[in-house]
């Protein structure tokens, strides 16, 4: 008897198989719980996280845009006034050049009246060279032969001239002495001119002294230039050429603007 009660208290109380299956099942959602969260939440909040990166991104691009934009219609808004600007002064510059351009057509008819006799006679010619007009005046009616100094007929002449000249403010007369291409050779011509450099020379500037002088043309307005027989319009073989290449040249040209 004793041994039956031996065997009873050292005996271990047998689990029962339902329980083992419920710790197991217990176990089994657990473990599909925390796999659930493993590959379905982390993985949602890492999608947050990239998204919300690329919306802030985004933001960040759109504010650069805006900038860029407002840059660009600053630009846009710049360069609109500056046509508009450029567009005015084109509009006054071809205005100014229509007026220069009737101007110098109202002086030719002018002079070409004037001096008709002249013209008629061959001693002056009034030709337009580009923006410039140019009156051509021969030495034989303005000087002596060998002589710098004008002569009464010559002062007629440039007496004649000047009021037209005078009416062209935004005009300089540039007053240009010629010779032909023959050496000064008369013992008193040379000895007051040694080369045709000083003869031309001294020939349009006593053309410039008369033009400020006696037809009150403003001294800022002209300008005396000595050019001997460097600018021919003719040849140097005959008399006739010779003749022609000696001259006296008054051009018109536009006075620089600031």
């Amino acid at each position: 008897m004793s041994d039956d009660l031996d065997t009873r208290v050292f005996e271990r109380p047998k689990r029962s198989r339902a329980g083992i299956v419920g710790w197991l099942l217990f176990l089994l959602v657990l473990g599909a719980a925390g796999a659930g969260i493993y590959y379905l939440y982390l993985p949602l909040r890492a999608d947050r996280a990239r998204l919300e990166q690329e919306v802030a991104d985004a933001a960040q691009r759109e504010q650069r845009l805006k900038a860029s934009v407002s840059e660009f219609e600053a630009r846009a808004t710049t360069l609109v006034s500056k046509q508009e600007e450029l567009s005015g002064k084109l509009a006054q510059t071809q205005a100014e050049r229509e007026k220069l351009e009737a101007e110098l057509k109202r002086v030719q008819t002018e002079l070409s009246s004037i001096l008709e006799p002249q013209i008629s006679a061959g001693n002056v010619r009034i030709k337009r060279r580009g923006n410039e007009l140019v009156v051509d005046v021969s030495d034989r009616i303005l000087f002596d032969s060998g002589r710098a100094e004008i002569n009464d007929g010559g002062q007629k002449v440039l007496a004649e001239v000047a009021p037209s000249l005078t009416r062209l403010p935004n005009y300089v007369v540039q007053v240009g002495g010629h010779t032909d291409r023959t050496r000064v050779v008369n013992p008193e011509t040379v000895e007051r001119f040694p080369t045709n450099w000083e003869l031309s020379t001294a020939r349009a500037t006593n053309v410039v002294r008369f033009l400020e002088e006696r037809g009150k043309i403003p001294g800022g307005r002209l300008e005396a230039t000595g050019f001997a027989q460097y600018r021919p319009v003719a040849g140097n073989a005959t008399a006739d050429e010779r003749q022609k290449n000696r001259r006296i040249e008054l051009v018109l040209l536009p006075a620089a603007r600031e």
